[in-house]
């Protein structure tokens, strides 16, 4: 088997077991819908690349179209995912932690 990774979501999963009344459920609840959806972007845009570089070794041209789609969601991606990260510093900032 693999290298086994430490399990990233323990974090998250101790907090889950410990939101034990409503207005904390629901906040740990949007959390993850927020990290749910990210995931989901992250993996459309890997997808994307992996695509990229299939259809690139393997001698396929992009259309300046297809080029400008791909760079324009690029640059979305990370304009919106740059200010977040600076975000999340402020927040993690605020709880007193360093990471």
């Amino acid at each position: 088997m693999a290298d086994q990774s430490p399990d990233r979501l323990e974090p998250v999963r101790r907090l889950v077991a410990a939101a034990e009344d409503s207005p904390l459920r629901e906040l740990v609840s949007a959390t993850l819908s927020i990290l749910q959806e990210d995931t989901k972007l992250v993996l459309d845009q890997t997808h994307i690349a992996r695509d990229i570089a299939a259809r690139t070794s393997s001698g396929d041209w992009f259309s300046n179209t297809e080029l400008r789609e791909i760079g324009a969601d690029a640059e979305f991606f990370l304009r919106n995912y740059k200010q977040q990260r600076e975000a999340l510093k402020g927040l993690q900032a605020a709880l007193g932690g360093d990471d």
